[in-house]
């Protein structure tokens, strides 16, 4: 998991610093990924295409997670690498908002109280109501919650489909909403830099095996606190690159979600 946070952290590196527009980079990052899962599918011969009954619930999936993607590079862009990094790690709240009212899963009323020290520090690091405030900042957390959407996707169609198998349909899908999307700015594409592009889609592909393989290795409540490691690692980064320094309330406001974090976790772990 914390070679996943570092190889997410590296990508969001070259995203930032890449010129190109948010979809033609977030199409980068989705087709290198497809070709590399594809190959690992053929070698290890796994089933390629879902089961009837969990078709809807795949192409939610890669809907919600083309949407949390194409949101996630826009604040990337946009905003402090450390922010947007910390908001778009919001996921693991919302999946328990949708595991309770989708899934119907039973939340205890401690996990709900939780959720005050997070809100919290979301509007620390967010300051809405500030000359500070950054309308990317929104869009950081419907990344997040979209992002949760697809995970509580996943989480319903279970160990029925291949872990591979799912990421492929996701990047493909994603790949080509993003290229017809896009179709104007690939005509007008000049000075392509295909190191960089190269780079975001080994890096995603990378952390994203990282972290299906951390799942598959241990339970979700034991390696999923090191996911943070990727708010360590984005805020050094951005700190050397850029020069950014996040303010005092927002690294208050880390702290009190990274808190709640721990504790939704723990809670978890002990039921």
């Amino acid at each position: 998991m914390i070679m996943s946070a570092f190889s997410f952290s590296i990508m969001a590196i070259f995203v930032k610093s890449t010129h190109h527009s948010v979809l033609i980079k977030a199409f980068s990052r989705q087709i290198i990924s497809c070709i590399f899962v594809l190959i690992i599918l053929k070698i290890n011969n796994y089933r390629i295409f879902p089961l009837k009954k969990n078709r809807i619930k795949l192409f939610l999936r890669c809907i919600f997670g083309s949407i949390g993607i194409y949101l996630y590079f826009y604040s990337i862009d946009n905003m402090i690498l450390a922010n947007a990094s910390m908001l778009t790690r919001l996921s693991p709240f919302f999946v328990t908002i949708f595991a309770f009212i989708l899934l119907r899963e039973k939340v205890e009323f401690s996990n709900w109280l939780i959720f005050i020290p997070m809100v919290i520090g979301c509007m620390l690091i967010i300051k809405p109501n500030s000359e500070m405030f950054n309308p990317a900042s929104i869009y950081a957390i419907i990344s997040a919650c979209s992002g949760a959407l697809a995970y509580t996707m996943i989480k319903s169609i279970g160990k029925e489909e291949s872990a591979f198998s799912i990421i492929f349909w996701f990047t493909l899908f994603s790949s080509i909403i993003y290229f017809i999307i896009a179709i104007d700015d690939f005509i007008i594409l000049y000075n392509i830099e295909y190191l960089k592009l190269l780079f975001i889609g080994l890096f995603g592909v990378l952390g994203q095996i990282g972290l299906t393989s951390s799942y598959q290795l241990a339970k979700a409540s034991e390696v999923a606190p090191y996911s943070y490691f990727y708010i360590i690692f984005t805020g050094l980064f951005g700190f050397y690159l850029w020069n950014e320094v996040p303010d005092t309330s927002s690294i208050i406001g880390y702290l009190l979600i990274a808190i709640s974090y721990y504790y939704l976790n723990y809670f978890k772990r002990n039921k």
